[in-house]
């Protein structure tokens, strides 16, 4: 669970009872296993816990994964962790192409070249 301090608490404003009543498929249990799982993660702060909108986003997910391909626990587990990663890496891609957008045209084009051989090689 995450600690409210320096994790815009603010911005975390579903109890558990709100987050089941936006998702059909979500009931209390499945939203008990889904923490204890870790694959969702409410913020803890006064007021107790709380969930953030990524955190309804990914309660509705996780319960179409559920419904619909049947998945549960690890296998669930590795489909999260996977989805997790592949955002992180799509977010260092972008910062990686900011920062390459402002060098100089050269060194762009010696960067591209050297992809290119790169992926010629795999």
């Amino acid at each position: 669970m995450i600690r409210a301090a320096g994790w815009g608490c603010e911005m975390a404003r579903y109890t558990a009872e709100e987050l089941i009543a936006t998702i059909d498929e979500l009931t209390g249990p499945r939203l008990t296993h889904y923490v204890e799982m870790r694959v969702l993660q409410p913020v803890i702060s006064a007021e107790g816990a709380r969930f953030r909108e990524i955190d309804r986003a990914r309660a509705r997910l996780l319960c179409d994964l559920s419904e619909d391909y049947g998945l549960d626990g690890d296998a669930l587990s590795l489909v999260m962790q996977l989805l997790d990663e592949a955002h992180g890496l799509r977010g260092e891609m972008q910062a990686l192409m900011a920062a390459l957008a402002e060098e100089p045209d050269e060194a762009r084009q010696r960067v591209i070249a050297r992809i290119r051989l790169a992926r010629a090689q795999d």
